[in-house]
């Protein structure tokens, strides 16, 4: 009786939620919604997996699907014969449906049996990766057969834009500031869909606590969860920044870099961090050089994070990495023999797609010859013809020797 009150009351409420600004995973999504294929949307608490299941069940099935969310601590303590009692509650009070849409269900024992079942009986099934129970990545271990994976992110600059009603123009003077003033606070505040809609920063705190304490202290049973808060706040505080697990143990006080790095390896499971390596066609020098820590979402860094230490480029380094994440590439960073770096190589397939730098101002010849000499060692080693210097508010075309390199401002590097 209790289950199938739940199971109407959640329903209904899901039904009559708000349904939100549109995202743009919604049109990705939109060519897998007639295959039999599982989907599955993993992302960071709070990026909006939730509101993105009502906005796929709303365009694409109307009234059409069922809806169960298992973070209610009842649905938790559910086992295996309790599926198919929820299965009929569903026909019995919604009749036949072709789709079910669950929220956190890999907290509950067994679950991919059910939905395994369900997908074999022609159910089209929807299902969030929550980062606390379980990532898309093991879940390809528990979903037999096709599974399409979605990440979601926090609202990209294009999104924040257009929940605020600007839409891209041609560029005009004016357009310009009215765009840059938007990507200031963008810059700084990030685009968590909380934080954009109700303009409450402090709330961030709460979400990068509950990410150190529920999704990583608490999921991995650790003992020292002091040691795990320096190390989450340093990688914060030093995000973009060169380092390796020898250093990071010397520098929070942890006595083994065994620990240091999976500490590491929780953090980053949780989408909260993102560790990035120098690129190398073999995996195990890759694995041996430094790396590089970045973070979800510009807003942590101004209220979290020690800021003060933060520079514009920095900032500025971080969202552009996230941009480049948001559109699916497979992110590493450049040093050559005589420490000349590039920020970002995009990479597929082994292959060496683009050279990115990022600088937010190009205030001295110095700082620009730094940044081309920097960026020409990487076009010269991976045989590109061009590379983008991404600026604050500077664009210009120069060609040195035979490589064209384009400064564009960020901001309409975002919107491209």
């Amino acid at each position: 009786m209790l289950l199938r009150q739940i199971i109407i009351n959640q329903n209904i409420f899901f039904k009559n939620k708000n349904v939100g600004y549109i995202r743009d995973k919604l049109e990705l999504i939109k060519k897998d919604v007639s295959n039999p294929t599982i989907i599955v949307i993993t992302g960071h608490r709070r990026v909006g997996k939730s509101t993105l299941f009502l906005q796929i069940a709303n365009f694409f099935y109307k009234n059409n699907y069922y809806y169960l969310d298992f973070s209610d601590p009842i649905l938790r303590k559910i086992n295996v014969e309790d599926f198919l009692k929820i299965e009929e509650i569903f026909l019995k009070e919604f009749k036949k449906r072709d789709a079910f849409f669950f929220d956190e269900i890999q907290g509950v024992p067994d679950w991919n049996l059910f939905v395994n079942q369900l997908r074999d009986k022609g159910y089209k099934v929807f299902i969030t990766g929550s980062n606390a129970d379980l990532l898309s990545k093991e879940i390809s271990t528990y979903l037999t057969g096709r599974h399409k994976d979605y990440e979601l992110f926090p609202f990209s600059f294009k999104e924040y834009l257009g929940y605020n009603n600007i839409t891209k123009g041609y560029f005009t003077t004016s357009e310009n500031a009215l765009i840059l003033s938007y990507f200031d606070k963008y810059l700084n505040n990030g685009g968590f869909p909380e934080i954009v809609i109700y303009d409450q920063k402090e709330l961030l705190k709460s979400i990068y606590n509950d990410v150190i304490l529920k999704d990583v202290a608490l999921r991995w049973d650790l003992k020292n969860i002091s040691e795990l808060e320096d190390l989450s706040f340093y990688l914060l505080s030093n995000s973009t920044q060169e380092y390796n697990y020898n250093s990071l143990k010397k520098q929070v006080n942890i006595k083994d870099a065994k620990t240091v790095k999976q500490y590491i390896n929780y953090l980053c499971k949780t989408y909260m961090f993102f560790e990035v390596t120098q690129f190398d066609f073999s995996l195990n020098k890759q694995r041996k050089r430094n790396k590089k820590i970045y973070v979800l979402d510009n807003g942590f860094l101004t209220q979290v994070g020690y800021s003060f230490a933060i520079g514009k480029s920095r900032y500025l380094e971080n969202l552009i990495f996230i941009e480049l994440k948001i559109r699916g590439f497979e992110v590493y960073f450049y040093k050559d023999n005589l420490n000349q770096e590039c920020d970002f190589l995009t990479v597929k397939n082994k292959k060496v797609y683009e050279a990115f730098q990022v600088c937010f101002s190009l205030d001295s010849k110095e700082t620009e010859d730094r940044e081309i000499k920097g960026l020409l060692s990487a076009l010269k080693k991976y045989n590109l013809k061009e590379g983008k210097i991404i600026t604050y508010n500077t664009e210009k075309e120069i060609k040195v020797d035979d490589f064209l390199i384009n400064f564009i401002p960020a901001f309409k590097w975002l919107l491209d």
